[in-house]
């Protein structure tokens, strides 16, 4: 069964580019942060944390367009996918790690401003990638056991 994955690849490029477009401007200011005198370790850290974690999503982007490839080919149920399946679940664990340094800023912008709620949106968008992790994980196991399934039908055969 051939499946059409055009969709797919033009969703993640779409994901890609404006994940490349949104490290650009972080990186602009990063930059900024670096060239004026009120220099704080909250805000190089929300800079920081924001622009690492966007480059992980960007490197976990482009192996999810490798699978895309490899499902092109009709190579779906291997050990190469399983392994890019566990690099996907490592880089989310790594983003949802990174993702804890803007959680310093937004505690101290919601102590300026008096928005508490910026607190629980922030947790919200921390734990996303744990979420997504998990959902890997599960993904990873269900293809252990297709793996696991498919090489004892092929020894019956």
């Amino acid at each position: 069964m051939k499946i059409n994955t055009i969709p797919l690849k033009i969703v993640v490029s779409i994901i890609m580019i404006i994940t490349v477009m949104l490290s650009i401007i972080f990186g602009i200011g990063i930059w900024d942060i670096f060239h004026k005198p009120d220099i704080l370790f909250i805000k190089v850290l929300f800079y920081f944390s924001f622009l690492i974690s966007l480059l992980l999503n960007l490197v976990s982007c482009s192996q999810v367009y490798k699978i895309l490839k490899y499902m092109d080919k009709d190579v779906i149920f291997t050990k190469q996918i399983q392994g890019i399946i566990n690099r996907i679940k490592k880089i989310t664990y790594a983003v949802f790690v990174v993702l804890w340094g803007i959680f310093p800023m937004m505690y101290h912008a919601a102590m300026i401003t008096k928005v508490y709620a910026t607190i629980p949106i922030a947790l919200v968008f921390i734990f996303s990638p744990l979420i997504l992790s998990t959902f890997s994980a599960v993904i990873e196991q269900l293809l252990i056991r297709i793996i696991e399934i498919k090489s004892e039908n092929d020894l019956t055969v």
